[in-house]
């Protein structure tokens, strides 16, 4: 399934495409609902958002030009279309209901974060304790700002470079600076917590071992 079998499949369309669309959902589909079901925090959410992404790929075929593997180009549709879902929610949404929980939403992000309580020895275990306090300041962050949070993520886990940020944003260089700034700066209050327990347990002159949660600061 390269680039040229996904070119050939384009040109016949009609059922040779389908067969090669069918063949990648069932390949590569599961990493792709992966994506979304982490970024959504839905299920039947990212499974519709996939399929969405397929019939683009299938509406938008005649544009690929890459030489690669089609999958990052796909890939790259997903992204556009988690960032407008993200877009389109509503940003004043509370974290809590009119009983004052979390909504279901919030409740599955941290649980999904949050690492285990296990007991551990006091260098494991500090390291543990810390990782689970910023997975739930950055799952809050991600309900309060989801698409600041989710591009930050992109940046922090998957290495996506300036270039690549400023095509899914569909912004210029210096915008894209600006708004990974802002994205920054929207993360600090939601990582204040997390932060001053890093400095407690660490001191300036000593390194904050065993985490690997970069701060977005």
């Amino acid at each position: 399934m390269d680039g040229e079998s996904f070119r050939l499949a384009c040109r016949d369309g009609g059922r040779r495409i389908e067969r090669w669309l069918r063949e990648f959902d069932a390949r590569y589909g599961p990493a792709l609902y992966r994506e979304a079901a982490g970024v959504l925090q839905h299920l039947g959410a990212a499974e519709d958002l996939v399929q969405d992404t397929l019939i683009k790929v299938w509406q938008r075929c005649a544009s690929f030009r890459a030489e690669g593997h089609p999958f990052a180009w796909v890939r790259q549709i997903l992204r556009h279309a988690l960032l407008d879902t993200l877009r389109a929610r509503t940003p004043e949404e509370p974290l809590e209901d009119e009983s004052g929980e979390l909504r279901p939403a919030v409740q599955v992000a941290v649980h999904h974060l949050s690492a285990d309580r296990v007991v551990q020895p006091d260098a494991e275990h500090e390291t543990r304790v810390l990782d689970a306090m910023y997975q739930r300041c950055y799952a809050r962050f991600a309900a309060a700002h989801p698409e600041h949070a989710q591009v930050l993520r992109w940046v922090a886990e998957d290495g996506l470079g300036p270039a690549e940020v400023a095509a899914l944003l569909g912004r210029s260089p210096g915008a894209t600076r600006e708004f990974l700034s802002q994205c920054r700066k929207k993360a600090r209050p939601f990582l204040a917590e997390w932060h001053a327990l890093v400095s407690h347990s660490h001191p300036p002159d000593a390194p904050a071992g065993g985490s690997n949660n970069a701060d977005p600061r």
